[in-house]
């Protein structure tokens, strides 16, 4: 077996044959860490495929001392690289579409949204509802609600808490809703 430094001696050479012993040695090891991030075959192929035909393309210039750290850590950006522009397209035509689907709704849906809302507050304690509105609609600071109901201040926060988990569960429905109705909003 060929030492990776001779190998990539006879690469930098145009030496085909390195070429392929390197391939050979490390294509599968590559694929398994990429399939290990990415569990998609054909893709995983394809990254390992695109690695190699740079590391053909850029011999000349690759200033290397370690191939086998260059490839693992070469195919996992590339996997990287790859997930985020999948991610970025399916966030970008996944907001078209729901803009598209509530653009022409966003009143009804700010009103359906609303509606959830007041209901989840108004299935609060009473206690707990009367700080959450103190704290969200009149705007009073914790030490104001607290001096206005004669608690302490850490009640006021501890209400406060538990009124923002109970609303996060109640509405976990609506989320979807929710950022549908900010995306439109801020595409307007």
């Amino acid at each position: 077996m060929w030492p990776d430094a001779t190998l990539l001696e006879m690469l930098r050479a145009d030496d085909q044959k390195a070429f392929n012993i390197l391939y050979h040695k490390y294509s599968s090891k590559l694929y398994y860490a990429a399939y290990q991030i990415f569990k998609d075959q054909a893709v995983c192929e394809d990254l390992v495929q695109e690695l190699f035909i740079d590391l053909w393309v850029k011999r000349h210039q690759l200033k290397i001392n370690s191939l086998q750290w260059y490839l693992k850590v070469a195919i996992k950006n590339r996997v990287l690289m790859y997930l985020r522009t999948q991610r970025a397209q399916l966030d970008i035509s996944a907001i078209e579409m729901l803009a598209d689907k509530y653009g022409a709704d966003s009143q009804l849906l700010r009103k359906d949204i609303h509606r959830a809302l007041d209901e989840n507050v108004a299935s609060l304690p009473e206690r707990c509802r009367q700080i959450f509105r103190l704290s969200r609609t009149e705007y009073l600071s914790n030490k104001e609600i607290a001096a206005l109901l004669k608690i302490s201040v850490k009640t006021v926060e501890n209400q406060i808490t538990i009124a923002l988990r109970h609303l996060r569960a109640g509405l976990s429905d609506h989320l979807p809703s929710i950022a549908v109705a900010l995306l439109v909003e801020l595409l307007k």
